[in-house]
């Protein structure tokens, strides 16, 4: 694009700034303080018929400990606007981030600033082992299933048309990814939909793999389905890590960990790559996937916080707590967000004084009418086919969410400034 003056200049994506890809390239940058200036076009289209989000990078051999930093509200406005009357923030390269560029546009980086100092990271507040990745078996579709019927002992399912049975005490509750009624949902009452297969036992202090000699000898049911696909679980391609030490740890887990994190009295499960309304409070100790951009992750609030997990919910679904993933993660068409353990590690929790009563009764409230949203949720979902009963459910929930947007509003306490919080679903459509 330019190459004048010493400078060179880029066009590349905005996730330049965050992608796990540029992170070596972020690096070398920052070190030899190579930058002087980015521009962020924001949402705009600069090409036409084509979908990306770009930004403009200006570099130097010269180092420089400071650099530039700007955006583009509006595309049209911005060609035909002296380029030096464009709000500019300045920015020490020693303060960039070594995982990923926060870059705030100038006009936003008071409230950006504003938010954070009433907050906690996320990590700080829960525990950096309480969010985590969902489990790995590397063949879900052998160990995966739909239950077709159950009784004490046993599970039924059907695969390749043959009907098995296997034992109960092998099975854990599973969430597979599903749109409509049976989508995770922040205002949804959540719902394993299918089990998996569990060649594990729990003991006092961790999860120990079933051998195959117990597992043939007190389940045999669930011997003989394994042992019906050995040869597709004892494919290279699993690449089981660690190292299995003997030939009869085949059916192990692609891998090991999050086994005994996702076994949890409750927890909230998180899309990886999602748009909005994708926090979900799970009670049935329900295992999901990890890996990539269609996983999920989770997060487990300790024992002895204060803080209810539906505060923790309302919170991370907030307008306030998405504009900050979309600052630190991803965004993709759509406004949707990729919001790994990396990205809810840093998102920013409205702190709460307990010692005050304005504070507690600030997050009480918040908390209750998370709750009850959820219930008439699960209401109106069973009365979809019932106009007369679903229309005043759903208005009730209508009303109950402004009651909750407005207690929001109340606990940051933004003034009119609140309305300048970008909405994620507008910006990136």
């Amino acid at each position: 694009l330019l190459k004048e003056n010493g400078l060179l200049g880029y066009i590349v994506p905005s996730k330049f700034t965050k992608v796990g890809a540029a992170l070596k390239l972020r690096e070398l940058l920052q070190e030899n303080k190579y930058i002087k200036s980015v521009v962020s076009f924001g949402a705009n289209q600069v090409f036409n018929s084509k979908t990306t989000y770009t930004c403009l990078l200006i570099i130097t051999k010269l180092p420089l400990n400071n650099f530039s930093y700007s955006e583009v509200k509006k595309l049209s406005e911005w060609r035909v606007t002296e380029k030096n009357t464009i709000p500019v923030e300045y920015k020490a390269t020693d303060e960039l981030d070594k995982e990923v560029w926060v870059l705030v546009s100038p006009d936003l980086k008071h409230l950006y600033n504003t938010i954070l100092s009433q907050c906690i990271k996320l990590e700080d507040l829960v525990g950096e082992t309480n969010i985590y990745n969902g489990i790995q078996t590397s063949a879900n579709r052998i160990y995966v299933h739909e239950v077709t019927g159950s009784d004490e002992e046993y599970t039924y399912f059907t695969f390749e048309g043959i009907e098995w049975k296997i034992e109960k005490e092998l099975t854990r509750p599973y969430f597979k990814t599903s749109r409509g009624e049976d989508n995770l949902n922040t205002y949804r009452p959540f719902l394993p939909n299918s089990f998996v297969i569990y060649p594990y036992k729990r003991t006092a202090t961790s999860v120990e793999f079933i051998d195959i000699n117990e597992l043939q000898e007190k389940h045999p049911f669930t011997y003989q389905f394994l042992m019906h696909y050995k040869d597709e679980l004892c494919r290279p391609t699993r690449n089981i890590k660690p190292i299995p030490e003997t030939d009869n740890e085949w059916y192990r887990y692609g891998r090991h960990q999050n086994l005994i994190n996702c076994d949890v009295p409750c927890k909230i499960i998180v899309g990886v790559l999602s748009v909005g309304n994708k926090y979900a409070i799970d009670y049935y100790h329900t295992l999901v996937s990890s890996g990539g951009t269609a996983g999920y992750c989770m997060i487990t609030p300790p024992d002895d916080t204060p803080y209810s997990i539906y505060y923790l919910q309302a919170i991370l679904n907030s307008k306030y707590t998405e504009w900050f993933a979309s600052l630190y993660g991803e965004v993709f068409r759509g406004g949707y967000i990729a919001r790994g353990t990396k990205v809810l590690k840093r998102l920013p929790i409205r702190q709460i004084n307990f010692q005050s009563p304005t504070e507690k009764r600030r997050h009480d409230e918040i908390a209750s009418l998370q709750q009850e949203l959820i219930r008439l949720q699960g209401e109106m979902d069973k009365k979809r086919d019932n106009r007369r009963e679903f229309i005043p459910l759903q208005r009730e929930f209508e009303r109950k969410k402004a009651l909750l947007n407005l207690a929001l509003k109340n606990l940051y306490g933004l003034g009119v400034a609140d309305q300048d919080i970008p909405l994620i679903s507008e910006l990136f459509i």
